[in-house]
Protein backbone atom coordinates (compact mmCIF):
# COMPACT_ATOMS: atom_id res chain seq x y z
CA UNK A 1 0.00 0.00 0.00
CA UNK A 2 2.84 2.39 0.89
CA UNK A 3 4.60 1.61 -2.38
CA UNK A 4 1.37 2.35 -4.27
CA UNK A 5 0.94 5.67 -2.42
CA UNK A 6 4.59 6.64 -3.13
CA UNK A 7 4.11 5.89 -6.82
CA UNK A 8 1.00 8.08 -6.89
CA UNK A 9 2.85 10.95 -5.23
CA UNK A 10 5.73 10.65 -7.71
CA UNK A 11 3.25 10.68 -10.63
CA UNK A 12 1.49 13.72 -9.18
CA UNK A 13 4.82 15.55 -8.80
CA UNK A 14 5.83 14.73 -12.40
CA UNK A 15 2.46 15.91 -13.72
CA UNK A 16 2.71 19.12 -11.69
CA UNK A 17 6.22 19.77 -13.02
CA UNK A 18 5.32 19.06 -16.64
CA UNK A 19 2.11 21.07 -16.58
CA UNK A 20 3.82 23.99 -14.88
CA UNK A 21 5.70 24.48 -18.14
CA UNK A 22 2.33 24.77 -19.92
CA UNK A 23 1.23 27.70 -17.76
CA UNK A 24 1.08 31.04 -19.51
CA UNK A 25 3.49 32.42 -16.94
CA UNK A 26 1.22 35.35 -16.20
CA UNK A 27 1.02 36.59 -19.80
CA UNK A 28 -2.25 38.31 -20.48
CA UNK A 29 -4.38 37.54 -23.43
CA UNK A 30 -5.09 40.57 -25.41
CA UNK A 31 -3.96 42.40 -28.50
CA UNK A 32 -2.35 39.98 -30.88
CA UNK A 33 -2.53 36.93 -28.57
CA UNK A 34 -5.16 34.24 -29.06
CA UNK A 35 -6.98 32.83 -26.02
CA UNK A 36 -5.15 29.64 -25.10
CA UNK A 37 -6.24 27.19 -22.42
CA UNK A 38 -3.65 26.60 -19.73
CA UNK A 39 -3.44 24.01 -17.05
CA UNK A 40 -3.41 25.41 -13.55
CA UNK A 41 -2.20 22.78 -11.09
CA UNK A 42 -2.08 22.82 -7.38
CA UNK A 43 0.62 21.02 -5.47
CA UNK A 44 -0.37 17.48 -4.66
CA UNK A 45 -1.46 17.23 -1.06
CA UNK A 46 0.30 14.62 1.02
CA UNK A 47 -1.88 11.79 2.22
CA UNK A 48 -3.72 12.53 5.43
CA UNK A 49 -2.04 11.01 8.48
CA UNK A 50 -5.25 11.26 10.51
CA UNK A 51 -6.77 8.23 8.82
CA UNK A 52 -4.83 4.98 8.96
CA UNK A 53 -4.26 3.12 5.72
CA UNK A 54 -6.91 0.49 5.13
CA UNK A 55 -5.73 -3.05 5.46
CA UNK A 56 -6.47 -5.06 2.37
CA UNK A 57 -6.92 -8.76 2.84
CA UNK A 58 -4.73 -10.87 0.60
CA UNK A 59 -6.43 -13.29 -1.77
CA UNK A 60 -5.46 -16.91 -2.01
CA UNK A 61 -4.78 -18.21 -5.51
CA UNK A 62 -5.39 -21.69 -6.86
CA UNK A 63 -1.70 -22.03 -7.66
CA UNK A 64 -0.49 -20.97 -4.19
CA UNK A 65 1.97 -23.30 -2.53
CA UNK A 66 1.61 -24.19 1.13
CA UNK A 67 4.32 -21.59 1.85
CA UNK A 68 2.39 -18.94 -0.12
CA UNK A 69 -0.78 -19.69 1.84
CA UNK A 70 1.08 -19.59 5.16
CA UNK A 71 2.66 -16.23 4.28
CA UNK A 72 -0.73 -14.77 3.33
CA UNK A 73 -2.28 -16.08 6.57
CA UNK A 74 0.52 -14.91 8.86
CA UNK A 75 -0.69 -11.30 9.41
CA UNK A 76 -4.17 -12.61 10.27
CA UNK A 77 -2.83 -15.26 12.64
CA UNK A 78 -0.48 -12.72 14.27
CA UNK A 79 -3.39 -10.31 14.74
CA UNK A 80 -5.48 -12.99 16.43
CA UNK A 81 -2.59 -13.79 18.79
CA UNK A 82 -2.17 -10.09 19.61
CA UNK A 83 -5.84 -10.07 20.56
CA UNK A 84 -5.43 -13.12 22.81
CA UNK A 85 -6.76 -15.73 20.40
CA UNK A 86 -3.90 -18.20 20.00
CA UNK A 87 -5.80 -21.17 18.59
CA UNK A 88 -2.86 -23.58 18.72
CA UNK A 89 -2.04 -22.73 22.34
CA UNK A 90 -5.72 -23.13 23.27
CA UNK A 91 -5.95 -26.52 21.50
CA UNK A 92 -2.80 -27.68 23.26
CA UNK A 93 -4.31 -26.44 26.54
CA UNK A 94 -1.39 -24.08 27.14
CA UNK A 95 -3.91 -21.23 27.29
CA UNK A 96 -7.49 -21.19 28.50
CA UNK A 97 -10.21 -20.65 25.90
CA UNK A 98 -11.43 -17.10 25.43
CA UNK A 99 -14.93 -16.03 26.29
CA UNK A 100 -17.35 -15.76 23.39
CA UNK A 101 -17.21 -11.95 23.60
CA UNK A 102 -13.38 -11.86 23.58
CA UNK A 103 -13.21 -14.35 20.69
CA UNK A 104 -15.78 -12.32 18.74
CA UNK A 105 -13.86 -9.09 19.39
CA UNK A 106 -10.59 -10.67 18.19
CA UNK A 107 -12.25 -12.01 15.05
CA UNK A 108 -13.84 -8.64 14.32
CA UNK A 109 -10.56 -6.75 14.80
CA UNK A 110 -8.60 -9.12 12.57
CA UNK A 111 -11.19 -9.89 9.87
CA UNK A 112 -9.76 -7.31 7.41
CA UNK A 113 -6.54 -9.39 7.36
CA UNK A 114 -8.25 -12.75 6.85
CA UNK A 115 -7.24 -13.96 3.38
CA UNK A 116 -10.00 -14.14 0.81
CA UNK A 117 -10.64 -17.38 -1.08
CA UNK A 118 -9.40 -17.76 -4.63
CA UNK A 119 -11.60 -15.69 -6.93
CA UNK A 120 -12.86 -18.81 -8.67
CA UNK A 121 -14.31 -20.01 -5.35
CA UNK A 122 -15.32 -16.68 -3.85
CA UNK A 123 -19.07 -16.56 -3.07
CA UNK A 124 -19.13 -12.97 -4.38
CA UNK A 125 -18.01 -14.23 -7.81
CA UNK A 126 -21.12 -14.81 -9.95
CA UNK A 127 -19.34 -17.72 -11.67
CA UNK A 128 -18.23 -19.48 -8.47
CA UNK A 129 -21.00 -22.10 -8.54
CA UNK A 130 -20.33 -22.84 -12.19
CA UNK A 131 -16.69 -23.33 -11.25
CA UNK A 132 -17.66 -25.73 -8.44
CA UNK A 133 -19.94 -27.73 -10.78
CA UNK A 134 -17.12 -28.01 -13.31
CA UNK A 135 -14.66 -29.19 -10.62
CA UNK A 136 -17.15 -31.85 -9.47
CA UNK A 137 -17.59 -33.04 -13.07
CA UNK A 138 -13.81 -33.25 -13.44
CA UNK A 139 -13.44 -35.20 -10.20
CA UNK A 140 -16.17 -37.64 -11.15
CA UNK A 141 -14.50 -38.14 -14.54
CA UNK A 142 -11.32 -39.11 -12.64
CA UNK A 143 -13.26 -41.65 -10.57
CA UNK A 144 -13.50 -39.67 -7.33
CA UNK A 145 -16.64 -40.34 -5.29
CA UNK A 146 -17.70 -36.75 -4.70
CA UNK A 147 -20.99 -35.07 -3.87
CA UNK A 148 -22.10 -31.50 -4.50
CA UNK A 149 -23.50 -29.63 -1.49
CA UNK A 150 -27.25 -28.86 -1.59
CA UNK A 151 -26.61 -25.16 -2.28
CA UNK A 152 -24.02 -25.92 -4.98
CA UNK A 153 -21.29 -23.84 -3.36
CA UNK A 154 -18.99 -26.69 -2.32
CA UNK A 155 -18.45 -30.43 -2.52
CA UNK A 156 -17.49 -33.28 -0.25
CA UNK A 157 -15.96 -36.72 -0.63
CA UNK A 158 -18.10 -39.78 -0.03
CA UNK A 159 -15.17 -42.16 0.26
CA UNK A 160 -13.88 -43.73 3.45
CA UNK A 161 -12.19 -41.27 5.81
CA UNK A 162 -10.37 -44.26 7.33
CA UNK A 163 -7.98 -44.54 4.40
CA UNK A 164 -5.58 -41.57 4.42
CA UNK A 165 -4.16 -42.70 1.06
CA UNK A 166 -7.54 -42.27 -0.61
CA UNK A 167 -8.14 -38.89 1.02
CA UNK A 168 -4.71 -37.62 -0.02
CA UNK A 169 -5.22 -38.92 -3.57
CA UNK A 170 -8.69 -37.30 -3.78
CA UNK A 171 -7.36 -33.98 -2.52
CA UNK A 172 -4.50 -34.10 -5.00
CA UNK A 173 -6.97 -34.78 -7.82
CA UNK A 174 -9.18 -31.96 -6.55
CA UNK A 175 -6.25 -29.54 -6.73
CA UNK A 176 -5.50 -30.71 -10.26
CA UNK A 177 -9.16 -30.34 -11.28
CA UNK A 178 -9.42 -26.87 -9.75
CA UNK A 179 -6.38 -25.73 -11.74
CA UNK A 180 -7.58 -27.47 -14.90
CA UNK A 181 -11.05 -25.89 -14.70
CA UNK A 182 -9.59 -22.47 -13.87
CA UNK A 183 -7.67 -22.51 -17.15
CA UNK A 184 -10.95 -22.51 -19.06
CA UNK A 185 -13.34 -19.56 -18.62
CA UNK A 186 -13.00 -18.88 -14.94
Amino acid sequence: MARHRTALLVCAAVIATVTAGCDSGGAETGAGQPDVATLQTATAAPPSRSTPPTAEAPRFRLDDTDADRAAKRKPYDDCLKEHGLDVIAIRQKRKPPLSDAAREAANKACEPLNPLPPWEEDPTNPKARDFTYAVVRCLKAKGVDVELSPDGSSYGYRGSPDDPGDVEKDMSLAQACRREVAKTNY
